[in-house]
């Protein structure tokens, strides 16, 4: 029964997407005289066949809500979009819009997604840079201008690709000149980590050497000519939390009130079986420098634990929101997809950390957190039939936790959007 019933709603959802798609007309920009629709403030991304982890072949599954505050069981069934054909869900996001190298993989793309369709606002061809679908690092250098960057098809250099956002358009593009001073790169990391930072005007873009994953770097851009004036060395973690795929799915950097920089790094554990096997650490650069900062190293002490970070964003003055692999401390079997993972506040001052009491959850390959003024909206996927995978709401000045909205069962939950 539980098989027929798997098929019919793997069909009605699959019909929705199929209906949607013929709202298109068919030449990679929909017809202007639709507008361009407002979404709900929030997209929910569940996955339907298997998690949604790179690789998966897993059908996507979006649906739009009005709030996360409501304690309504949600359900795709005939409501939920199909996205699988055209989208992945690793984005560039920036309300309303979607940015993304599509499942077409030769273009630049930016999208609304809404309940009944993906429109399409407008697609841009590679100019003579190329890129990888879901595989590069990102930063807005302002409102409407966009820096792209990633390692070329050998990985011996870094190339970039400057983007009118609001018009879709070319701007420019280039690749990496490094300064003589700077290490010898044999095999640059995929994509690396790419932020920008208003004190100064810099791109602040982190990559490392796969051929030496003992340290990373961390390289200064002016983005008004793309050109490298100085790079450091950060030896104390082995490489920066997200190393292939940016932050186009999960959080790993955040600048604090002070405008001080912080990236999650990991670093992989002695006497590993495999590279998954990591334990986490916090690096710093503070407002207008340009060197880390070597009295700051996070997320290190006995208080603090030794998981690997997977997600990491700041949730208010002096803290941040960690999502953390550790099976050892959640008893799960292993690091591979099991319930491995659990939610904490980690105190940047004193590197105390609070694990929040919500269930492990599996999905090392999502981001289901979202922060919004005092308000931090936290998903989880719990172990054991009936435990619903749900949201909740954290409120950060009083500390109180409550249990939101739920996922119908047999959805593998992996995102959460904000829109507003």
């Amino acid at each position: 029964m539980k098989s027929l019933q798997f098929l019919f709603k793997t069909f009605l959802i699959a019909t929705a997407g199929l209906l949607s798609f013929a709202c298109s007309d068919g030449n990679g920009n929909d017809n202007p005289d639709d507008g361009v629709p407002t979404p709900e403030p929030f997209n929910i991304w569940v996955s339907l066949g298997g998690g949604a982890g790179m690789g998966s072949t897993a059908s996507l599954i979006v649906k739009g809500l009005k709030s996360l505050d409501g304690t309504e069981i949600v359900d795709f069934k005939g409501s939920g979009l199909d996205v699988t054909a055209k989208m992945d869900q690793e984005s560039i996001i920036k309300a309303p819009y979607y940015y993304q190298i599509p499942k077409e993989k030769d273009r630049f793309g930016k999208y609304i997604i809404t309940n009944e369709r993906i429109v399409t606002v407008k697609e841009v061809a590679f100019g003579s840079n190329t890129y990888k679908d879901r595989r590069y690092t990102h930063a807005w250098i302002n409102k409407n201008t966009l820096v792209i960057m990633a390692a070329n098809g050998d990985a011996s250099k870094v190339i970039w690709t400057k983007l009118d956002a609001e018009n879709m358009t070319i701007i420019s593009e280039g690749t990496l000149e490094f300064p003589a001073s700077a290490p010898e790169i044999a095999q640059f990391s995929t994509s690396g980590i790419a932020s920008f930072r208003a004190g100064d005007g810099k791109i602040l873009y982190s990559y490392l050497d796969n051929k030496d994953k003992e340290r990373f770097h961390l390289a200064f851009i002016n983005p008004s000519d793309m050109k490298v004036e100085k790079v450091i060395t950060e030896e104390r973690a082995e490489m920066m939390a997200g190393t292939a795929y940016g932050e186009l799915l999960q959080s790993k950097s955040f600048f604090d009130t002070n405008g001080d920089y912080y990236l999650a790094c990991n670093t992989v554990n002695e006497g590993a079986t495999s590279t998954t096997q990591q334990h986490g650490s916090l690096v710093r650069i503070k407002n207008g420098q340009t060197e880390f900062d070597k009295d700051y190293f996070g997320y290190i002490t006995p208080s603090s634990g030794k998981g690997k970070i997977v997600t990491a964003e700041l949730l208010t003055s002096g803290k941040a929101l960690l999502y953390v692999m550790d099976p050892e401390y959640t008893g799960a079997d292993g690091w591979g997809a099991d319930y491995n993972c659990y939610y904490a506040i980690l105190d940047l001052k004193t590197d105390r950390l609070e694990r929040l009491g919500l269930p492990h959850s599996s999905g090392n390959f999502s981001q289901r957190s979202v922060v919004i003024g005092n308000t931090a909206y936290i998903g989880v996927n719990p172990k054991g039939k009936g435990n619903l995978p749900c949201v909740y709401s954290y409120d950060i000045p009083t500390g109180t936790m409550k249990k939101t909205i739920s996922i119908e069962e047999g959805y593998d939950f992996s995102r959460i959007v904000a829109l507003n």
